[in-house]
């Protein structure tokens, strides 16, 4: 069984994209138990179908994720991907400032500390240059927003980002398209373990969200998580459909 785990922020909120810290730190403790492999994304679609391994990523660039996340995953030696919106660091997430998402607007990374982290082992991802929806965009907006994220961060951190996550995971075959054309691989918002014959640049991920309970991810490997998470990958790809259609898209 191979996953890919998302988290966002590490906060109390209780926001649609935090994890308390407590709870990460229970997820903490479990990826380092050895009960489950943890590799670099750039490896989990390479591990052997019946080994337990996941990979684990972080999107937006909070600055949490240096204060909070990233001191502990480096102690216990597990490698993370940042994925960054490279117009917004240093600044916040205020695209996600919209009626009746209950989201609290924090502050992001800035370069200088960024660059830190890649010195330090992290992984650095692109997510765009301003967070904006790709889907539909202009072929010139488009390649722009995700090629140009791409070489901002050669440019601010001299690394190049093998692996991109679409913003809000809207993609549509043109985004795939320009991911295709600058990153190993891409990631989505799709709920769902790994299964050989993924397309690299179509990746399902497992938002932390749903693991706040720490028991629940313990359960990884076994055939009561992999029936979980069919039935929670269900409801939630038959609740964004009903959020599009309501909102004409």
């Amino acid at each position: 069984m191979r996953g890919i785990l998302t988290y966002h922020s590490i906060d109390d909120s209780g926001s649609p994209i935090s994890v308390a810290p407590r709870a990460f730190e229970a997820h903490a403790r479990f990826l380092a138990s050895g009960k489950v492999r943890v590799v670099d994304l750039a490896a989990i679609a390479e591990v052997p179908d019946g080994e337990d391994a996941v990979a684990i990523t972080f999107d937006d660039g909070f600055a949490n994720f240096a204060a909070q996340a990233w001191p502990r995953l480096r102690e216990l030696g597990l490698p993370a991907t940042l994925f960054v919106v490279t117009d917004r660091a240093g600044g916040t997430n205020a695209w996600d400032a919209a009626p009746g998402l209950s989201i609290p607007t924090l502050p992001l990374l800035g370069w200088e500390e960024i660059a830190r982290l890649a010195g330090e082992g992290v992984a650095l991802g692109a997510h765009g240059r301003t967070h904006a929806s790709l889907a539909g965009l202009p072929r010139e907006q488009l390649e722009d927003e995700v090629l140009g994220s791409r070489e901002r961060i050669r440019a601010e951190t001299g690394k190049t980002p093998a692996a991109f996550a679409y913003p809000f995971g809207d993609v549509d075959p043109a985004a795939a398209a320009a991911a295709r054309a600058g990153f190993a691989c891409a990631v989505t918002t799709r709920f769902g373990l790994l299964a050989r014959g993924d397309d690299s640049h179509l990746l399902p991920r497992l938002d932390a969200y749903y693991f706040r309970s720490g028991e629940r991810l313990e359960g990884f490997g076994t055939g009561g998580f992999r029936r979980w998470i069919a039935l929670r990958g269900a409801a939630r790809s038959a609740g964004i459909l009903a959020r599009r259609l309501r909102n004409g898209h």
